[in-house]
């Protein structure tokens, strides 16, 4: 059978199959995971067109098999998210400041002026105090993306903070000015 018959089958057997892997969606999630689950199966399906039986009743039970791992999949992810969700709920304090016209005023303004992709990143890392595995898990990335990310969103910010404040110097010029004081 070549590449457009076995298309030709697929589509003949969507229309035959649709309800019936619905209603097998529906028995096990609610209505909307089950839109999306039946979109994966026909999607995998379509992929794996090549692997489609020839028989019909062949068919459906392999359309149902597939239909089967989608939803563990889907059940899968929304514990993994809930236990994601679950912990950063946890971890949530709000930062202490000492005094909250010090640096605090500086910093909301330059996380004010940064993008919502910085803001977001270094609230998960900072206020939500998400490990980088976390954040990866939670954004869809990579570990080595985190860290790069992250590096560019602090350095970004300082820039901003410097650029708040710029009669004061950074920390590591004044800690170099009291040694050297210091040592007179």
């Amino acid at each position: 059978m070549d590449a457009d018959e076995r298309s030709e089958q697929l589509e003949q057997l969507f229309r035959q199959t649709y309800h019936r892997v619905m209603a097998y969606c529906l028995r096990r999630t609610g209505e909307s995971a089950a839109h999306d689950a039946v979109a994966e199966v026909y999607g995998v399906a379509w992929r794996k067109r090549r692997q489609l039986p020839t028989d019909s009743e062949e068919a459906v039970l392999w359309l149902l098999g597939i239909a089967r791992r989608v939803l563990a999949n889907q059940s899968r992810s929304q514990r993994r998210w809930a236990r994601l969700l679950l912990r950063a709920a946890e971890r949530a304090e709000p930062p202490q400041t000492s005094d909250p016209h010090d640096a605090g005023d500086d910093l909301a303004a330059a996380l004010a002026e940064a993008s919502a992709a910085d803001r977001e990143l270094l609230r998960l890392a900072y206020w939500d105090d998400l490990s980088r595995q976390d954040i990866a898990t939670l954004l869809g990335i990579s570990v080595g993306a985190v860290d790069t990310r992250l590096h560019r969103a602090r350095q970004r910010l300082r820039e901003r903070l410097a650029a708040a404040s710029p009669r004061q110097e950074p920390a590591k010029g004044k800690n170099q000015k009291e040694k050297n004081h210091a040592e007179r």
